[in-house]
């Protein structure tokens, strides 16, 4: 199943209608497993599932990938199954109700004392010039793929260290695609991340998706929501947000972060 579909539309352009085919974004139920044991359903986009179910069980329950960790995939009908085979026992709590593309944390309650959970990040070891984080953001662009035919979907993207390729990856929910992209980070074995790339806006929940993998920066051309200003504050992390035509609302620690020379 591809993130992308054709269907039979009927378009209008003021003067006249017309019956073309148009591409869509492809939304899926997936139910993704540990050892055969359900843990969460998503709605989300269907290829990289191999990526999705690392990402997700590093972000929202601390299962960090291993090398000897082996993902399956199936599908049923319209459904689809991503099984992480591990020699690990994790004790995780299933959720039962399905995650739509839309939202990330739906079913959790009392936000104040999740956002006093988020770990600290480190700070980075070096600054670095903004410029780079904002370059990679507009770079990430070139590589959605997916958006380019649907507009439809959101990019999470990875910058690892300067000069080397971004990681990126789509997906329908913007909390799939920081997921998948996490994903594909764990499996290269690569240092840890210096920035966060995020197609829109920047939400608490994918803060705390941050946070859990130790990023210290988090750029999106969307602003951020007042509950990310918190998360981001109590978790250590730099938010370069509403990033247009080389300008950006920059929230959080600036001094060890971002080079000051213009």
């Amino acid at each position: 199943m591809k993130n992308v579909k054709e269907v039979h539309v009927h378009r209008y352009d003021e003067h006249a209608w017309t019956v073309v085919n148009e591409s869509i974004a492809t939304e899926s139920l997936v139910h993704l497993r540990v050892n055969g044991k359900s843990v969460s359903s998503l709605l989300a986009s269907p290829e990289h599932l191999d990526d999705l179910v690392i990402g997700h069980l590093a972000t929202e329950y601390g299962l960090k990938h291993q090398s000897q960790d082996k993902v399956s995939q199936s599908r049923d009908a319209e459904e689809l199954v991503a099984d992480l085979h591990t020699p690990r026992d994790p004790q995780i709590e299933p959720r039962t109700s399905i995650v739509t593309s839309s939202c990330g944390a739906c079913d959790q309650s009392n936000l104040s004392s999740l956002i006093q959970q988020i770990p600290s990040v480190d700070s980075p070891k070096e600054p670095m010039n903004l410029k780079t984080v904002v370059q990679a953001l507009y770079e990430m662009r070139s590589h959605q793929q997916d958006f380019s035919q649907t507009g439809g979907v959101h990019a999470a993207g990875l910058l690892v260290a300067d000069g080397t390729p971004l990681r990126v990856r789509e997906d329908i929910g913007r909390h799939n695609a920081v997921d998948k992209v996490y994903g594909l980070w764990s499996r290269t074995g690569d240092e840890t991340p210096l920035a966060l790339l995020l197609s829109g806006r920047c939400g608490w929940d994918i803060v705390a998706k941050a946070a859990s993998m130790n990023t210290p920066i988090i750029a999106s051309f969307g602003a951020a929501s007042s509950l990310a200003v918190d998360a981001a504050r109590w978790a250590n992390i730099t938010l370069v947000s509403f990033v247009r035509d080389g300008k950006a609302v920059v929230i959080g620690p600036v001094d060890g972060r971002f080079e000051r020379k213009h």
